[in-house]
């Protein structure tokens, strides 16, 4: 039987909401490409589940971030938009910023290849993890 796009999307985002971070990685294909938004401390290209391990150790170690809501929009050719609700908290003060977060993935095989996010308030965000 073959998994759907969005069905491995779906995977991947509730195992990263339940901080399940090896269950999500395990959805990244060994050559994928996560493209995190400009604007951010923790932007750039990451690839491969290591790459992806790595901006989420980057990120985490200021900001603990929550999923509130995601709704999917099933594309062409494997393409799935995430159109998710966040809430992102300064490890230093514990203030909170609840935003929104649009990502477009790319499954093939079963495997998400490419992953690009685009963030509502990216200065919101960078501000946050500045926080001390």
């Amino acid at each position: 039987m073959t998994v759907s796009g969005k069905d491995v999307v779906r995977e991947f985002v509730d195992a990263f909401a339940r901080g399940d971070i090896d269950s999500a990685l395990g959805h990244l294909a060994a050559d994928s490409l996560v493209d995190e938004a400009d604007g951010l401390q923790f932007s750039g290209r990451y690839h491969g589940p290591d790459g992806f391990k790595k901006l989420l150790d980057t990120m985490g170690s200021r900001l603990e971030a929550s999923v509130d809501g995601c709704d999917y929009v099933v594309g062409d050719d494997g393409v799935v938009i995430t159109k998710m609700a966040l809430t992102f908290s300064s490890r230093a003060t514990g203030r909170k910023l609840p935003t929104r977060v649009t990502e477009l993935y790319t499954v093939q095989n079963g495997k998400i290849v490419h992953l690009d996010s685009f963030y509502k308030d990216p200065a919101g965000v960078a501000a946050l993890y500045a926080e001390n």
